[in-house]
């Protein structure tokens, strides 16, 4: 299984503080059934775009030097979660923190107090930057939950949702579970990935939150989200067309 969005990096965002700490999930992914992972740091502020990648090139070098002397059959891909605020109208080079330096930019909003006009608007910017916007985790999205007819309504536009493994576990609470669910089974959700932080807590125990997940989401549909959605992210092609319902009507202009 391919893991999309994971805070594996020691010391550069609120995952891991050590090397040893990567490591152990590193090492708890490969025995959950993950063989490749993206290293998706926080990036908070574009202006530190070039900062960011020195020290998040220099964590992965290190990071596969030690997977390597273990042994460990694991991939470590470059990536970013890209908080977006209005900073986004004068942004450059979001490029260089794409996941594996492809057309896929994961990203990440306030989780209240965004209206809808705002966020197509950050979204219409991502496009007009020729870059292909994956929402991250959208069922902590209070705005989201509200509204329905705004997921159709990006989904249509272009936009790739990413679900968190815990929340369609049911570990995050029922809010974020049941949205996390709907967007599984009406197929606008493309991706689930761990958004993992830390072996003890935020893990990346992926096969064992796959037990938890509801029994009636159907086994091709893991498979797309869960490897050949990943897979075609990493290798920057478009990805294969699913059918896909709606959640509820509702009508934007932008």
């Amino acid at each position: 299984m391919i893991d999309l969005h994971s805070h594996i990096l020691y010391d550069i965002d609120d995952g891991p503080e050590t090397m040893y700490e990567s490591m152990r999930l590193c090492e708890m992914g490969v025995e959950y059934g993950i063989d490749r992972i993206a290293a998706t740091s926080h990036l908070y502020n574009p202006e530190e775009i070039g900062e960011f990648v020195h020290n998040r090139n220099e964590r992965i070098l290190r990071l596969r030097e030690q997977i390597d002397k273990r042994g460990l059959q694991l991939r470590i891909y470059p990536g970013a979660e890209v908080f977006v605020d209005d900073s986004i109208y004068t942004a450059q080079h979001l490029d260089k923190v794409t996941l594996n330096n492809s057309r896929y930019l994961l990203v990440e909003f306030e989780f209240h107090d965004v209206s809808a006009r705002r966020l197509i608007r950050y979204i219409d910017t991502i496009f007009k930057m020729d870059l292909v916007p994956i929402v991250a985790h959208p069922e902590r999205y209070s705005f989201l939950k509200a509204d329905l007819g705004l997921v159709d309504f990006l989904v249509q536009r272009g936009v790739i949702f990413q679900v968190n493994a815990d929340s369609l576990a049911g570990l995050t609470g029922f809010a974020e579970f049941d949205l996390a669910y709907r967007m599984v089974r009406h197929n606008a959700a493309s991706i689930i990935a761990t958004d993992a932080h830390s072996h003890l807590g935020r893990a990346n125990d992926l096969l064992r939150m796959i037990r938890s997940f509801p029994p009636d989401i159907p086994r091709e549909s893991l498979d797309y989200m869960l490897y050949t959605a990943p897979f075609h992210v990493l290798a920057n092609k478009d990805l294969p067309r699913i059918r896909r319902t709606e959640l509820r009507r509702r009508r934007y202009d932008g």
